[in-house]
This record gives structure tokens, sequence and C-alpha cells, in this order.
């Protein structure tokens, strides 16, 4: 499984999608039923990536296609980002995590693989639009997420060159009793000998990354907390758009977490 493209999941399972006719698309969120739940936990847990195709209705993608193709462009056509709900109001992905539906989603991820209720945590929202110069600078940092879950939807990926798979290396480690230790993790992590040290790693195969070929409108779930990931780069006039929904933040009610300002409930 080392190295591989992940692209059988998606033909292999389709959701228990209710009838679009009943609740308005841009509104309500997909129903994924208790058993499509456990199999996507048990993909996580085994290959570390679980796909759940046609997720977004081919419409609501070529919107939320639009509104990124706008955002690159009135930055310049260079990479631009959006953080936490409020950012991307009014657009599909701030309705999508409001939708109740979605929310019932990912708590029950959360807790198939967390074996315990999840928390009363908001979701927390990242939109990345990768393009130019700017956005190559957004490749191959390799990192932990601070949440348990990681749900991430593919809006535009380049169907030529390089398309900025995302690289998985997953469940590397356990949830941490205290944030400090956490916090240990990332200062060991994020500087620039440990980063330059992964990136050889990768080029010269040392180190055989889960490489993941991303499909626009699919849905990708890992244990982002537990697993160290991020993406190629691709080529610098095409646009990698992707939007992330994290939950269930281990620490957010650490003291000194808080006092950082890091905690987001």
């Amino acid at each position: 499984m080392v190295g591989q493209i992940v692209q059988s999941d998606a033909q292999r399972r389709r959701a228990e999608f209710s009838d679009p006719s009943e609740t308005p698309a841009r509104l309500e969120a997909p129903e994924v039923s208790d058993a499509t739940v456990q199999a996507l936990v048990a993909d996580m847990d085994r290959t570390g990536v679980a796909v759940l195709p046609d997720f977004v209705s081919p419409a609501d993608l070529r919107d939320l296609q639009e509104f990124v193709e706008r955002a690159v462009e009135e930055a310049g056509g260079e990479y631009v980002g959006f953080n936490g709900r409020d950012a991307v109001a009014g657009t599909l992905l701030a309705a999508l995590a409001d939708s109740p539906r979605f929310q019932s989603f990912i708590r029950r991820v959360y807790e198939g693989g967390a074996r315990r209720p999840a928390p009363s945590q908001s979701i927390y929202q990242v939109l990345r639009c990768l393009k130019g110069e700017t956005g190559a600078r957004q490749a191959f940092i390799f990192h932990f997420d601070s949440y348990v879950v990681t749900m991430l939807l593919p809006i535009l990926i380049p169907s030529t060159g390089k398309q900025g798979h995302l690289l998985v290396a997953p469940n590397l480690r356990k949830e941490r009793p205290l944030y400090v230790i956490n916090l240990v993790d990332k200062i060991l992590l994020d500087n620039k000998l440990t980063q330059a040290l992964l990136r050889r790693a990768h080029d010269w195969g040392l180190w055989k990354f889960k490489k993941v070929k991303m499909v626009p409108g699919n849905l990708y779930l890992f244990w982002g907390y537990r697993s160290l990931h991020t993406n190629e780069a691709c080529d610098v006039e095409n646009i990698r758009s992707t939007a992330l929904y994290h939950f269930g933040d281990p620490h957010a009610d650490s003291p000194l977490r808080q006092k950082m300002g890091r905690a987001v409930v």
C-alpha cells in the first residue's frame, strides 16, 4: 500500500445519499448512513485515507470552482487562503459546515475513531487556493493537524502536469495526553532542518508516503492529528484548491493552549 495512488475506493463505494429533491443541495449535506461511517472509519484505520465519492453535486462544485477562480484572480493569480467559517460566509462551504447532517457525519466519524463521545466543539474550516510562486511555496510543508478528524474536499485539481497530490504517512502518532507534548511534537517538526530531511526522504524514496490522487467533488477523510501529511507541488500556472473541515481538538481545554490563543471551539 505504500506510495499507492488511491483511485479504486471511489469506484468501490457509494454512500447512501438522500434524494436531492427532498432537501436543497445548497442548504443540506447528503445523508451518510451509520454503516458507511463504520466502513469509512475502518478504511482510515487500515489504509490511512477513506474516500466518499460524489459528495458535492456537479452544479455546486462548479459554483465553488468559480468562487475559487475569482478569489485567485483578485489575489493577482497567487496563493490565497481562507481560515474559519466567516471567511467563506455565504458560500456552500459555510452552508455545509452548518448542515446538521454534516455535523452529525463528522461527529460520528470522530466517535468511531476516538471511541468516545464527540466534544461540544464546532467545525473548523479552511480553504486553500494554490497558484503561482506563492502557491508553490505551500507545497511539502509536513505537519500534523490540531484536530482528530480531517475531511478534505478537492475543488480544483490540475488535470495535467504536477497535480499537487496529497501525501500521507498514516497514523504515525497517538493522541498526546498533554498539550505541551503536542507542542514539543510541533517544535521538532516545524523547523527548516526537519522539513528539509523529510523532503529529501520523499525525493529519494527513503520514506514512501501514501500518495492520493484526488478527484474534485469527492470527500477524503483521514486522522489529521495522528497522520503526518502534506501536498506535492503543482505547476505554477494551475490552481489547486481544497476545502478542509477539521473536528475534535483534544487540547481545546488546555489552559496553555488557550493562553497562546490557539484553542478553537
